[in-house]
């Protein structure tokens, strides 16, 4: 018969001291889990991110996302917020692209507002990040000396072209080009599709480009003298394009019957900032502090009306420094602090010292990211502080002109979209905008970003503007986008 082994005094006291070790492992361990996710949950209460504060101040969290890339030795650097999607690159070269709420996407069977549709490596590391171009089938991204073309709905890689110089400024896709600033002065015409078909239709005037009558030549690039360094990104003109050069040049192509049509005007200044446009409206201010008004006419560009600022703006800020929401234009002043002038005729309507960045306009207020590190509201009819959230870890000021979201981001990688919120019989603190009256020179942001979307049980803001008599503009039905023409 076996006798269960006899342990002496020394091995039964090292066995109580493993125990005991191997329990005080399992308590560190699970106290350090705990407290991690105490500090996940700490670090977005009462930010803008918590849901409570974002109710608070009459607006919805709609979604929040935290970005793949390694967060702890690359931040985020770059964040554009388009129609369809918000598009962000991080230092490590991933591009990444989160869908939106708003935009003609916005139907059933389509990926849900806030889900990341791809993250796409470009580049190398460290490489200096200029903005995205965003449209519905296609973005694009220059890294160093090319800019590639990639897929809006599945990240895919469409072509890829080599610049023939370093790019001044981010490029951007309009109708069936893509424009691209180059150093050496000139715009870097390419198509959207390289595998279409091509029209004769697509020769465009006025340029250093040689004509031929080949079909080809139609759809090869084709170099736009610009006669100034563009240091901005090229924006939509009503169906062209439009730019402005570092000495205040307004270039503005638009098709015509026969090819294109190109119009310039002169500031007679350096510009201060981005230019401004609103369909076929363009505003621009200088840096000796004149603000203007821009049309485009028969003929070209006409200046509707110049206003003196009475101060001198900051040159070449990063940021945009105009904003314009239905008949107000928001001007960043820099240390001034932020001015509204009626858009109409330039008169001044008020002033504020707060100094900030823009981030949207959501129905009557501005929102804004203040040098005391608040996001704060701006009534637009007087400019009185009406609200404020604190940011939080969301650091990184998110300029969107596409639709009434805030779009907070963290230099971690954290993604989170606000928008206003809409309870039938509540009278809201932020009310939803209605649409503009002037519709044919500056459609409202309502207006663009129409869409079926609405929650279960809240109505829309599409639906709030029926109940005003508005009729919402009834979107096409979103078709699969053909890349090689079929």
């Amino acid at each position: 018969m076996l006798k269960p082994r006899e342990y002496s005094f020394t091995e039964k006291l090292d066995m109580f001291r493993f125990n005991r070790v191997r329990t005080w492992l399992w308590l560190i361990f699970l106290s350090t889990a705990i407290s991690f996710s105490t500090v996940y949950a700490e670090s977005l209460y009462g930010t803008a991110a918590d849901p409570f504060e974002a109710d608070r101040v009459g607006l919805t969290r709609e979604w929040i996302i935290q970005l793949p890339f390694d967060s702890d030795r690359y931040r985020l650097n770059q964040i554009d917020a388009g129609r369809w999607m918000v598009v962000a690159q991080s230092e490590d070269g991933i591009v990444h692209a989160v869908r939106t709420g708003s935009g003609d996407m916005t139907q059933p069977g389509s990926p849900p507002p806030g889900i990341l549709l791809w993250s796409v490596p470009l580049g190398l590391p460290k490489d200096s990040l200029q903005s995205a171009g965003i449209d519905r089938d296609l973005v694009t991204i220059n890294r160093d000396m090319n800019t590639f073309g990639i897929d809006s709905r599945t990240g895919s890689i469409f072509w890829k072209r080599r610049l023939p110089a370093p790019s001044s400024s981010g490029s951007f896709p309009v109708g069936d080009w893509v424009y691209v600033p180059l150093w050496d002065k000139t715009m870097y015409r390419l198509p959207v599709n390289p595998y279409r078909s091509p029209t004769n239709s697509d020769e465009e005037e006025g340029t250093n480009a040689k004509k031929s009558s080949s079909s080809k030549t139609n759809l090869d690039p084709v170099r736009i003298k610009a006669h100034g360094l563009i240091e901005q990104q090229p924006l939509l003109f009503g169906e062209g394009v439009i730019w402005c050069t570092e000495n205040g040049r307004l270039t503005a192509l638009e098709p015509a019957e026969e090819g294109w049509e190109r119009h310039e005007f002169f500031l007679r200044d350096n510009p201060n900032g981005p230019v401004a446009v609103r369909g076929t409206v363009v505003f621009a201010a200088t840096e000796k502090g004149e603000l203007a008004r821009f049309e485009d006419a028969s003929g070209g560009l006409r200046l509707t009306w110049r206003y003196l600022l009475e101060t001198s703006l900051h040159p070449n800020q990063t940021r945009p420094q105009l904003l314009v929401n239905d008949e107000t234009l928001l001007v960043s002043l820099g240390e001034e602090g932020i001015a509204a002038h009626n858009a109409s005729n330039g008169e001044r309507l008020w002033k504020t010292p707060l100094q900030a960045d823009f981030l949207a306009c959501i129905g009557s207020h501005l929102w804004c990211y203040d040098t005391q590190n608040r996001i704060t509201a701006l009534r637009l009819s007087d400019g009185i502080e009406d609200a404020w959230l604190c940011p939080g870890p969301f650091t990184i000021p998110v300029t969107n002109l596409s639709s009434e979201r805030i779009i907070l981001a963290s230099p971690r990688g954290l993604l989170a979209s606000l928008r206003p919120r809409v309870v039938a019989g509540e009278d809201s603190a932020i009310r939803p905008s209605a649409p503009s009256s002037d519709k044919k020179t500056m459609p409202s942001i309502a207006e663009k970003n129409t869409s079926p979307e609405a929650p279960e049980k809240k109505p829309s803001v599409q639906e709030s503007e029926k109940m005003s008599g508005e009729k919402p503009k009834q979107e096409k039905k979103d078709e699969p986008f053909n890349f090689f023409g079929n």
